[in-house]
């Protein structure tokens, strides 16, 4: 399952270890547990104050979400969410931000079934413990965009896509990158 959030955990060059000259890579259970970490903040900010945003760093939501945009997560419980909310959950110490396809009726066991846009296949049921909180807005280009419940014909044309091959994801976040850079240096010099 691919990770909407993975926030990347690095070093200066000059603050890592080195043999002749060479940086040593990062232990992976290093950056696992400050994966973990930063779940467990980002659920705690949610439960204190409600709100969050968040940063996307991966591609499993194109085109509804590209890396770079900015989330605005709101707190909600299983009830205030419905089929085609995207959500936010922690599961394995990685936040993931998926479309919801469906949701349970059983009041003893309220699950959510998501998958994200461009990914082939639906996670596995998420439980009340695991959602923190729903995508109210997304911010890109300067601007706030409410999220759609529902993907236009062309925007499921392209998740498909995306979910079929990495390269056009990667193409794709290319292109849109070239693109939008005269807009965004436009947008930060009119603040």
């Amino acid at each position: 399952m691919a990770s909407l959030f993975e926030c990347s955990v690095s070093r200066r060059h000059d603050e890592g270890a080195s043999v002749t000259g060479r940086s040593i890579p990062p232990d992976p259970g290093t950056l696992e547990m400050a994966h973990a970490a930063k779940c467990e903040l980002a659920e705690k900010t949610l439960r204190l104050f409600g709100s969050l945003r968040l940063r996307v760093t991966g591609f499993s939501m194109l085109p509804s979400v590209w890396p770079g945009d900015l989330l605005l997560i709101r707190r909600r419980v299983i009830k205030q969410i419905y089929p085609g909310d995207i959500v936010l959950f922690a599961r394995h110490g990685r936040l993931i931000a998926h479309r919801v396809v469906f949701k349970t009726d059983d009041p003893e066991a309220p699950s959510l079934i998501t998958r994200g846009d461009a990914r082939p296949s639906q996670d596995s049921a998420i439980g009340p413990a695991e959602l923190l909180g729903k995508v109210s807005a997304v911010l890109r280009g300067g601007e706030w965009i409410q999220p759609s419940r529902r993907l236009s014909f062309g925007a499921r044309t392209v998740a498909m896509l995306v979910s079929r091959s990495g390269r056009a994801a990667g193409m794709l976040s290319r292109l849109r990158a070239i693109r939008c850079r005269p807009c965004e240096r436009e947008a930060l010099c009119q603040r």
